[in-house]
């Protein structure tokens, strides 16, 4: 069953601010007393237009007043949290026609006693309980009723959206924050099977690339907690992680690097080029024996970051699939959708010769 479970505010009519004017008018209680003050005005001007004594009707108002305030707050303070917010639809409905039976009946006989008997004696009065008059007392219920119980059924509706959209926006996070996570280890996985086969090897490159890694894992640890770093110091990180691959495969593999443009004034979300690359490293490599070759282009260009990256395909992979796909690829895409979802184009091609990724990223 669904409860909701809210701590209600005073309505916010004007921007919160550090001033009195603001706080006077977001204070509950002068809200409250402004609405009750214009209703006593407004139908005893109302009512007062039959003879011209206005005096008469405002007195009249006031009196039957705390009948109305009991209703009003009857409603929408205890039958609206208890029963329509708990979506208890029929419960609601025959407690609220209980109340409005009550109070017509109050206020009947405030008409009797004090009113008719005072205000207007050359009336003609009518039975205390007569049903046609309850009726009527009870429709004219609604005009006290109408403004308050809509403006707090829309505070609740407005209440429930935003709740929602404070739960969307931190599964979000919560996704966001696991893909991130996914990445690093992901990425590590790979980068220490580039170790180990250098150790396997007896390379004296071994120590560079503890040197690089450790660098790298420095800025995973440090830089990417934060939802945007400076795209210099992701740059910095591919660096880094390219000069880890060139001791890797050495010779074996024709890298081409450009890089162009103003990389020190823009902010990017972190780890989102990083796996294009390490894809292509991969998939260049996938059981190749000859040559493989990588051209990699990132470059700024009106707050735009533009990626381009092709890479070879070796013949024995014929899986497209496992080219197209693994974690690392189909994480950022996610993020992608999630961090930037109308601010980014992504387009990824295959032919028979190469691999291509074309990323267009609004940095703004």
């Amino acid at each position: 069953m669904y409860i909701a479970n809210f701590t209600y505010q005073q309505m916010q009519i004007i921007t919160p601010e550090n001033n009195w004017i603001s706080k006077m008018v977001n204070n509950r209680l002068v809200q409250h007393l402004t609405y009750w003050i214009f209703f006593v005005l407004f139908f005893a001007y109302a009512w007062g237009t039959y003879d011209a004594d206005y005096l008469k009707t405002i007195k009249v108002e006031l009196i039957n007043l705390p009948v109305k305030i009991f209703l009003v707050y009857i409603v929408i303070y205890y039958l609206y949290p208890h029963f329509l917010y708990r979506r208890k639809i029929w419960q609601f409905l025959f407690s609220f026609l209980i109340t409005i039976g009550i109070t017509a009946i109050l206020q009947r006989i405030t008409d009797n006693l004090i009113i008719v008997d005072f205000f207007f004696s050359n009336w003609q009065k009518e039975p205390t309980f007569s049903i046609t008059q309850l009726v009527r007392g009870a429709v004219n219920l609604g005009a006290v009723l109408a403004l308050p119980m809509t403006v707090k059924l829309m505070e609740y509706l407005a209440k429930i959206q935003q709740n929602e959209q404070l739960l969307q926006r931190e599964k979000l996070e919560a996704e966001l924050i696991f893909l991130k996570n996914q990445v690093q280890p992901h990425f590590l996985f790979n980068t220490l099977n580039s170790l180990y086969s250098l150790i396997l090897k007896k390379s004296d490159q071994s120590l560079d690339v503890i040197l690089k890694l450790s660098d790298l894992l420095r800025y995973m640890l440090y830089e990417t907690t934060s939802t945007q770093v400076d795209l210099s110091k992701e740059i910095a990180c591919i660096k880094s992680y390219l000069d880890l691959e060139k001791i890797r495969y050495g010779n074996r593999i024709d890298l081409s690097v450009n890089i162009w443009g103003d990389i020190n004034t823009n902010r990017i979300a972190p780890m989102i080029i990083l796996p294009f690359i390490e894809n292509a490293f991969k998939h260049s490599t996938k059981g190749f024996d000859g040559q493989a070759w990588i051209t990699i282009e990132i470059g700024i260009k009106n707050q735009n970051l533009v990626l381009k990256i092709e890479n070879s395909v070796p013949d024995a992979s014929s899986d497209q699939d496992s080219i197209v796909g693994g974690i690392g690829l189909q994480n950022v895409k996610r993020r992608l959708s999630l961090i930037y979802p109308e601010s980014h184009d992504l387009k990824i091609e295959m032919t028979e010769e190469s691999y291509n990724v074309h990323l267009t990223l609004n940095l703004q």
